[in-house]
């Protein structure tokens, strides 16, 4: 698991005797505590704003993120958007838009193989935004249609089931594309009778949540096709979690040292 920041505080006792204390100017005296106040309580919330628990896109038994039950083989490549300041990808293509190295940012990274432990490390905070894209191969070019969806979530570090870090996520497609001899289109999630779906996780785990179904195979009878559905997760910071009685708190620190992980992503391609 990674590290969550943390900041160890100690508490500093100052004894001032007898006539130092009567020598110390009380104007600067009152300085130093309001000083001293400032800063304690200017620690205290950036440790609130950077201690957000984490969540990763990964399968705790190491198996495949995507997991095919496909009626029809189909290969698939899987991508994060490389974003340091963590407000999601405004690009959205992968041509000229990939990263050569893991280091690069504002680009797409493709996982070779992601069934590692991590893909998203350290803490996340609320109002963040964070970019994924698969990019589906179909094998022998059949005529057919594709469905994702996402499941098997795990969640540890709450208190109510009701206040489960997952909660707070809004997952969204933002685009579904054509990718035809090395040409990608433009967005054609309103085309093709395609069903796309947003919306928060619920704190059900055993639930599924539909990402795209209905999206053909095949773009226009092109059999050199490739499609890429570009999706996001955001930490909605509007949501704060409620008490035993159903109130609401007034911040989003409930969430604080939870994570949760999303295990499968469930891709099948069917026949007409």
């Amino acid at each position: 698991m990674p590290e969550l920041f943390d900041i160890n505080k100690e508490t500093v006792l100052i004894t001032l005797r007898g006539e130092s204390m009567n020598k110390l100017n009380k104007s600067k005296y009152r300085k130093l505590a309001f000083a001293s106040v400032f800063y304690f309580v200017f620690a205290l919330m950036m440790t609130t704003c950077v201690t957000y628990a984490w969540f990763t896109l990964t399968n705790t038994n190491n198996a495949n993120l995507v997991t095919s039950i496909s009626e029809i083989e189909a290969e698939y490549e899987f991508f994060i958007y490389q974003n340091e300041s963590r407000d999601g990808s405004a690009e959205l293509t992968l041509i000229d838009n990939t990263c050569d190295v893991g280091t690069e940012d504002l680009c797409y990274l493709n996982i070779l193989n992601p069934t590692t432990s991590i893909l998203l490390e350290g803490s996340t905070a609320p109002g963040e935004r964070y970019s994924f894209a698969i990019r589906i191969t179909s094998v022998n070019n059949p005529i057919g249609t594709l469905k994702l969806e996402l499941g098997d979530l795990i969640s540890e570090g709450y208190d109510l089931e009701e206040n489960k870090m997952q909660t707070a996520f809004f997952y969204q497609v933002d685009k579904i594309s054509y990718i035809n001899f090395g040409v990608e289109t433009g967005d054609v999630k309103d085309q093709y009778e395609i069903n796309y779906n947003s919306n928060f996780f619920a704190y059900d785990n055993d639930s599924i949540y539909p990402l795209v179904s209905n999206v053909p195979m095949q773009n226009a009878g092109n059999i050199d096709t490739m499609i890429v559905i570009y999706f996001n997760l955001y930490f909605d910071p509007t949501i704060f979690g409620q008490d035993e009685l159903g109130i609401s708190y007034l911040n989003s620190n409930i969430f604080l040292n939870q994570w949760f992980t999303i295990q499968h992503i469930f891709m099948s391609v069917s026949t007409y």
